[in-house]
């Protein structure tokens, strides 16, 4: 183990602080962008599921009208 001295000059070490802040505040970014970015997929697939299957299904209806004109 270290002695106590090796651990309060790592601690106060004015290069390994700002870089333990980085460090944890780029981490805390990337879990809230990957967050966003789950989130604006689910709103996506929301708003296509509401508005493009009923048009889909209307011409998905169409289809097999005309196929069976045919």
């Amino acid at each position: 183990m270290a002695s106590e001295r090796e651990q309060t000059s790592y601690g106060s070490n004015p290069f390994i602080n700002p870089m333990v802040f980085w460090q944890n505040y780029m981490s805390k970014w990337i879990e809230v962008n990957r967050g966003s970015c789950d989130n604006a997929i689910k709103v996506g697939e929301y708003w296509f599921k509401i508005f493009l299957d009923p048009w889909l299904r209307g011409v998905r209806a169409e289809q097999k009208e005309t196929a069976r004109v045919e």
